[in-house]
C-alpha cells in the first residue's frame, strides 16, 4: 500500500483532475494548460518537460476549437506548433530578444571572473582579518551578500572559500551551508543587478500584457521588492542569529557534535568532495579581476538609466523620475552587462591569469550556464501566450471573483509557490509556472474586493513578490533544489544533514512570512510596518527556544 501510494498516487490525482476537465467541456478546457503543467511538474520534477507539455496541450485545445481539427491530427500538429508558432512567439518580442542577451551576457562574465579568480582573491582579502568562529560565520554571510549576481557564483565561491575558516574555529559545516544557503539565492532574487532579474522582468512583463496592465516590468519589479518578505527577513535576521549563537533542533546536535570532537574532519570523514569548483594559484587570485567588472555593471547600469531617459525624453519640463520614466531598461542591462564583459576579460588578461583564448572559454562557458534557464525562460513565454489565446485568465477570474477573498491572494500565492518550488525543486520554474496563472487573477480581485483603484498597483507588487519570494522558500526547503545541493556539495557535508538541520529554520521563517506577512499585507498594510514585528517573531523564537553550545 506504501509502494502503491508513493509511485502512483500523484499521477493517479492528476489524471482524475485532467478527465474531470474534459468531461465538463466548454470553457473549463482552457484550465488544461496550466493544470498539466504544473501537475506534471509535481509528478515527474522536470519543468522543462511540464512546460512543453502545457503548451502542447494549449496548442491542441486552440487547434481542435479553431480549425474544427480532429484530436488525433490535433495531437500531432501541436506538437510541432509549440516550437515553430508559440516558442517564436515568446522569442519574437523585441524585449524578450534583450532580456536573453542580457542574461547570457551576464553568465558570461560571471565565467570570467570565476575562472580569473577574482571573487576568491576579494574573499582571501577579508579573510586576513577573522580570528574567530563569529567573524567567520559573519564573513560568509557578508561575501554571500557582497557576490549579489548570481546565486551558483555564490554557493560555490564561498562554500569552497570559507570552508577552512570555519572549520579552523569548529563551526559546524551543516551551520555555515546553511547560512550560504540562506544568502545566495535571496540575495540574488532581490538584487536590481543579478543574473535573475532579467528572467525575473521577462515573466512579470509578459503576465502583465496578458491582463492590459501598462506598467513598465523593471518598476514592478523594484515596488516588489518590499514584499519579498522571506527573502528579506532571511538576509537581514542571519547576523542576529549569527551572534545569539542559539541553535534548536538538528543544528543544536550538529553544533554540539562538532564542538566535542578532537578534529572538524572527524565529522565529515565520510563525506564525498563532489565539487569541481576551479580556481587558479592562489598567488595569482586578483580581488580587481572581479570588483573592476562588478563595478563596471553597476555604474554602467545605474549611469544608463539616465543617459537612457535624457535621450528619449520629449518634454520640455523634465525632473527625475521622469527620466528615469523614459528609460529603456533592456537598453541599459545590455550596455551594462556588455561592458562589464569586455572589462572583465581585459582585467583578466592583465592579471595573467589567462589568454585571450581563456578569456573566451570562460566566457562561453558562462553562457553556457544560463541555456537551461534562457529555455525554461522561452517555454513560459510560450505558456502565457497560448493561456491567453484561450483566455484561461479570464475565466479563472471568473471562477474566484466572487468566492475568493482578495486579501487571501497573496497569501494562498505564497504557499502555492512554496509547495511547487519544494516539490520540483527549481525556484525559477516555479516562477514560470505561476506568473501566467496567478497575475490575471489580480486585476478582478483588486476591483471585486473593493480596493480603490489607486491601490491596485499595489497590490499587483503584493501578489508579484509572494510569487518570487515564495519560489524561494520552498527551493529553500527542498532536498532536490540545485542551490541547496551545491550548498552541501561546497562546503563538504552530508546533503541529508544539510538539508535536516536548515529545513526548520527555513519553515520558522516561512511560518513567520505568511502569519505576519502576506495575511496582513493582503489587507494592503504597508509592507515596512509588517517588517518590524516579522524581525522581533524571529528573534523572540531563536532567543527562547534556541540553546547556547559551548
Amino acid at each position: 500500500m506504501k509502494i502503491f501510494f508513493k509511485v502512483y498516487f500523484k499521477p493517479l490525482v492528476l489524471a482524475i483532475i485532467v478527465f474531470s476537465i474534459l468531461v465538463s467541456g466548454g470553457e473549463t478546457v482552457s484550465l488544461l494548460p496550466p493544470v498539466v503543467a504544473i501537475g506534471l511538474a509535481f509528478v515527474t520534477k522536470q519543468v522543462l518537460l511540464s512546460l512543453f507539455c502545457g503548451v502542447w496541450c494549449g496548442a491542441v485545445l486552440k487547434l481542435v476549437a479553431d480549425q474544427k481539427m480532429p484530436a488525433i491530427n490535433a495531437l500531432f500538429s501541436g506538437f510541432f506548433r509549440v516550437a515553430d508558432t508559440y516558442a517564436v512567439k515568446g522569442m519574437s518580442e523585441e524585449t524578450h530578444v534583450m532580456i536573453i542577451l542580457f542574461s547570457l551576457m551576464i553568465g558570461g562574465m560571471i565565467g570570467i571572473i570565476t575562472a580569473s579568480g577574482g571573487m576568491h582573491g576579494i574573499v582571501n582579502q577579508f579573510s586576513k582579518k577573522t580570528d574567530t568562529g563569529k567573524k567567520a560565520q559573519l564573513f560568509a554571510w557578508g561575501s554571500g551578500l557582497v557576490i549579489f549576481f548570481d546565486d551558483y557564483a555564490n554557493t560555490l565561491i564561498v562554500g569552497n572559500s570559507i570552508r577552512p575558516l570555519t572549520d579552523k574555529f569548529k563551526v559546524s559545516r551543516e551551520k555555515l551551508s546553511f547560512i550560504i544557503d540562506s544568502t545566495a539565492a535571496p540575495v540574488a532574487s532581490v538584487a536590481v543587478l543579478s543574473t535573475w532579474i532579467g528572467y525575473e522582468i521577462g515573466l512579470i512583463g509578459s503576465a502583465l500584457r496578458s491582463i492590459g496592465v501598462d506598467l513598465d516590468p523593471y518598476s514592478v519589479f523594484i515596488y516588489s521588492l518590499p514584499y519579498r518578505f522571506y527573502a528579506l527577513l532571511l538576509l537581514a535576521f542571519i547576523p542576529v542569529y549569527i551572534f545569539l549563537r542559539r541553535d534548536f533542533g538538528p543544528m543544536l546536535k550538529a553544533e554540539k557534535r562538532c564542538l566535542k570532537s578532537s578534529g572538524i574532519e572527524d565529522n565529515y570523514r565520510d563525506v564525498k568532495d563532489f565539487s569541481d569548483f576551479k580556481m587558479p594559484p592562489e598567488n595569482k587570485c586578483k580581488w580587481y579581476t572581479a570588483a573592476i567588472p562588478i563595478t563596471v555593471l553597476v555604474l554602467m547600469t545605474f549611469g544608463g538609466v539616465f543617459i537612457s531617459g535624457y535621450l528619449s525624453f520629449e518634454g520640455n519640463e523634465w525632473s527625475l523620475r521622469e527620466i528615469i520614466g523614459a528609460s529603456d531598461p533592456f537598453k541599459v542591462l545590455i550596455w551594462g552587462s556588455l561592458s562589464a564583459s569586455v572589462v572583465a576579460g581585459a582585467a583578466m588578461m592583465i592579471s595573467e591569469t589567462g589568454t585571450l583564448t581563456d578569456v573566451v572559454s570562460a566566457w562561453i562557458e558562462g553562457v553556457k550556464s544560463m541555456v537551461t534557464a534562457m529555455i525554461i525562460l522561452v517555454l513560459a513565454w510560450a505558456l502565457s501566450t497560448v493561456v491567453t489565446e484561450l483566455k484561461t485568465a479570464e475565466y479563472i477570474s471568473f471562477l474566484l471573483s466572487d468566492t475568493l477573498p482578495y486579501w487571501l491572494l497573496p497569501g494562498l500565492v505564497f504557499l502555492t509557490a512554496s509547495a511547487t518550488s519544494f516539490a520540483t525543486g527549481t525556484s525559477w520554474g516555479t516562477m514560470a509556472l505561476l506568473f501566467p496563472t496567478t497575475i490575471p487573477l489580480t486585476v478582478p480581485l483588486a476591483l471585486a474586493g473593493g480596493i480603490p483603484a489607486g491601490e491596485i498597483h499595489s497590490y499587483i507588487y503584493c501578489v508579484t513578490g509572494s510569487i518570487l519570494t515564495g519560489a524561494i522558500f520552498g527551493d529553500h526547503c527542498s532536498p532536490i533544489s540545485d542551490t541547496t545541493i551545491m550548498a552541501s556539495m561546497s562546503c563538504r557535508v552530508s546533503h541529508i544533514e544539510h538539508v535536516r538541520t536548515q529545513m526548520p529554520y527555513a519553515l520558522v521563517i516561512g511560518a513567520i512570512s505568511f502569519f505576519i506577512g502576506y495575511l496582513p499585507a493582503g489587507f494592503m498594510i504597508n509592507p515596512f510596518i509588517l517588517f518590524v514585528p516579522q524581525f522581533i517573531a524571529a528573534y523572540i523564537i531563536f532567543r527562547y527556544i534556541g540553546k547556547r553550545v559551548g
